[in-house]
């Protein structure tokens, strides 16, 4: 099923919700992982996006489906200046990626990068956002979560949805 926000769209069948307290621990490559993200089997509804959009819950969608990854997301804490932007942003045309969106998380203070990768096999999503990762670090020492990310579950793999575009 098909669920759109702002100029993004997932096709997913369930969603993930935020809970208060953990719900799933996972044992992966001998770590344990634990989440407050409880799977529902259902589509979410638009008074459920609303509600996201309103704070007033949190909804996460997986960004792995079938093997294949639509979007690579960079997520990252707002600075003070806008510097870690205009780093990331030259680092996409570096790679020869023109096509983004940006938006405001829920987590306060914090930015979303949406990259288009559709139909992009999982592996290949792997190998891109490792090379995003090492030309980061050349880069900026500020702290960025990219997904998806291989050392996580794939069920670890997703990404709360954006509530403002920028």
């Amino acid at each position: 099923m098909k669920i759109e926000i702002f100029d993004l769209e997932f096709d997913s069948d369930f969603y993930f919700i935020q809970k208060d307290s953990i719900v799933d621990r996972v044992i992966f490559h001998n770590r344990t992982l634990y989440s407050k993200f409880k799977k529902v089997d259902r589509v979410p509804t638009p008074l459920l996006i609303k509600q996201h959009l309103n704070r007033e819950i949190t909804i996460a969608l997986l960004l792995i489906k079938n093997g294949y990854v639509n979007y690579i997301v960079l997520e990252y804490d707002r600075e003070e200046s806008n510097s870690f932007f205009y780093i990331i942003k030259h680092l996409l045309k570096f790679l020869e990626i023109e096509h983004f969106y940006t938006y405001e998380s829920i987590k306060k203070n914090s930015i979303q990068i949406f990259i288009p990768t559709v139909g992009l096999r999982v592996e290949n999503a792997y190998n891109k956002v490792e090379e995003i990762e090492r030309i980061l670090e050349f880069k900026s020492s500020k702290r960025c979560k990219i997904v998806p990310n291989r050392n996580l579950p794939i069920k670890y793999n997703k990404i709360t949805l954006p509530i403002k575009k920028m």
